[in-house]
């Protein structure tokens, strides 16, 4: 064995051996457009940027899940870091998740479900309109009241 991989196999013992401190806090504030939050703890301890993703600068892909400002979350310390992440919310407000050109966003107004320019729900409303359109002129209250149920789900 090389010196190096001896030292990388007690690198990896020492993480092992390290306890992981998990801190229970209250969500302050989100910024959603860098994926992070703000908390105070119980100890009224605030602490700034805590991650809600394992990567920065990751261009957005992945699950960002946002907790609802007040609600209670828990945070782990990285390593010996000043940073931190969230790994257990209370409630979420927002979710969103990127996996290659496929987007999902779901918060308290719908869900948005979309790849590249195209959306579930314009290709749904679309489709009601063609059905009006060539196969129900005489029932379109009803595609329309299908319409307004759908537009209340998604957005």
């Amino acid at each position: 064995m090389s010196k190096q991989q001896a030292q990388l196999i007690e690198a990896l013992r020492n993480l092992s051996r390290e306890k992981a401190t998990i801190i229970p806090a209250e969500v302050e504030n989100s910024d959603i457009e860098n994926g992070t939050i703000d908390v105070v703890t119980f100890d009224g301890v605030h602490i700034y940027d805590v991650r809600l993703r394992s990567v920065i600068d990751d261009d957005g892909k992945g699950v960002l899940i946002f907790p609802v400002k007040g609600s209670s979350v828990l945070i782990a310390r990285i390593n010996k870091s000043d940073n931190f992440i969230v790994i257990s919310i209370e409630e979420p407000e927002l979710l969103k998740c990127t996996v290659g050109e496929k987007y999902l966003e779901l918060d308290k107004d719908g869900l948005e479900l979309s790849a590249g320019d195209d959306s579930l729900k314009k290709c749904l409303d679309d489709l009601l309109d063609e059905i009006i359109t060539i196969y129900a002129p005489m029932n379109k209250s009803a595609f329309t009241d299908i319409k307004d149920r759908l537009a209340k789900l998604l957005k």
